[in-house]
């Protein structure tokens, strides 16, 4: 994938489909992020599942997208929905999602927007197509049939985060399951996914081959830490994802200990704000005005100061990769005694990845040690490789796609399901998938 500037056309097949279905993975195939996928028939109906660009030292991106009759976005991280802007710039298609998603996507895009300016890595969108967007875009509930085409579709709930959603297409020849990220447990603000009777399950297999720790376990050892830190006199500081990671956090720390001095920063504090307009997508949504009301939050410079003395700090970005929490660091770097405690995925060449290899990060340009404990807890809001082989063999599917999952995950996943009488495909970016039916 390259940075690409609109109106360059891509290889795309302009055959009719025949027979079945074809997918054509303009990003995310054999790779975590960068999600797009073109989905057709013979009917002529043509739709596209997310669009979204990997954040990275230079971002990645998907290949164009050709003409579609629609594009439905499965959620709100910017892996999915990072380049949804070009489509309605330059297709102006019908774009759906749930409600909660549609609210989040402008921040998302506002703030990629400006970190490219500061990074000097243009994106093939401006503002002018987030305005743009706005007149487009459709939210649909949970369960609602929607028609595009000759296909109906409908969302149903995907775990992960809440407002994530599944797609179940509904094709003259054939059914499609489509999941985006999804995970079949419950966390602390959403309920898990449950499998839907399908032919083709296109399902992300970020965690293929590995397993999580149990997950009650990893938050009692998370607390547990939390508390060492403060006993000791350190703060700890959590670097967490703006949309849902840092949710996640402070609903287990108002559990663990109300006591706790919890100052919360960054742009998770707008992203809360949408999830209690929301409230119907969120696990116990009343008990959110009770936290909001309890953790204190960060709005001004003395604020942050007042925080260093505090006790726990959670905060974007996720990664380590700009964002208040290098602030923070950089206030603490000769502090043994206080902690960064990572609960999210590193992505490779992020500050978050060298601080765990390396015990130092990028801090306003210049590589510093972090003297501080670090610590890596395992709360990942994707299934584990166990949970997507039942997924897969609950949902009854004669094919299997498998996409969004790093290359030592191929092969386990696909050795696991194929078990199941299933038949795996996985797909390649650029490369046309047809599967007959």
């Amino acid at each position: 994938m390259v940075f690409y500037t609109p109106g360059r056309t891509t290889s795309y097949p302009q055959d009719k489909v025949d027979t079945g279905v074809r997918f054509h993975f303009l990003g995310g195939a054999q790779e975590v992020g960068n999600v797009g996928c073109v989905i057709e028939d013979k009917t002529g109906t043509r739709l596209l599942v997310d669009y979204g660009l990997s954040p990275g030292d230079p971002p990645t991106y998907p290949d164009e997208c050709p003409s579609i009759d629609a594009a439905i976005i499965t959620h709100g991280h910017l892996d999915h929905i990072g380049m949804v802007p070009w489509i309605s710039a330059n297709h102006g298609c019908p774009i759906y999602s749930t409600d909660l998603t549609e609210a989040l996507a402008p921040m998302m895009w506002h703030d990629t927007y400006k970190i490219s300016k500061i990074e000097g890595h243009p994106l093939p969108w401006d503002k002018r197509d987030i305005e743009e967007t706005a007149d487009v875009w459709e939210s649909v509930q949970f369960g609602e049939v929607r028609n595009t085409g000759k296909w109906s579709w409908k969302l149903h709930p995907a775990g992960h985060v809440p407002g994530a959603a599944m797609i179940e297409f509904e094709l003259p020849e054939c059914r499609i399951l489509w999941t985006g990220d999804i995970d079949v447990r419950d966390s602390p603000n959403v309920s898990g996914a449950k499998p839907i009777s399908t032919d083709i399950l296109v399902m992300e297999g970020t965690y293929g081959g590995r397993e999580h720790p149990d997950r009650k376990e990893e938050e009692a050892r998370f607390i547990q830490k939390i508390q060492e830190v403060v006993a000791r006199g350190g703060v700890a500081i959590v670097p967490a994802f703006a949309s849902g990671r840092g949710q996640d956090i402070l609903r287990l720390l108002y559990h663990a200990d109300p006591n706790l001095r919890v100052h919360y920063d960054g742009m998770g504090k707008r992203v809360t704000r949408h999830w209690m307009d929301h409230p119907h997508h969120i696990t116990n949504a009343e008990e959110w005005d009770k936290i909001w009301r309890w953790v204190r939050r960060i709005s001004s410079k003395s604020d942050r100061k007042k925080a260093l003395n505090g006790d726990v700090i959670v905060t974007t970005s996720g990664m380590l990769k700009g964002g208040p929490v290098l602030w923070y660091l950089n206030r603490l770097k000769e502090d043994p005694e206080s902690a960064v405690l990572i609960t999210g995925y590193q992505a490779e060449g992020t500050g978050g990845e060298m601080l765990l290899e390396e015990g130092k990060l990028p801090i306003y340009g210049t590589i510093t040690k972090i003297a501080c404990e670090v610590e890596r807890y395992y709360l990942s809001n994707h299934c584990g490789h166990n949970h997507l082989v039942e997924f897969a063999k609950n949902t009854g599917a004669k094919h299997v796609v498998l996409f969004h999952l790093p290359d030592e995950a191929i092969e386990p996943l696909r050795l696991s399901i194929e078990k199941n009488g299933q038949t795996v495909h996985v797909p390649e970016n650029s490369n046309p998938l047809h599967i007959p039916i």
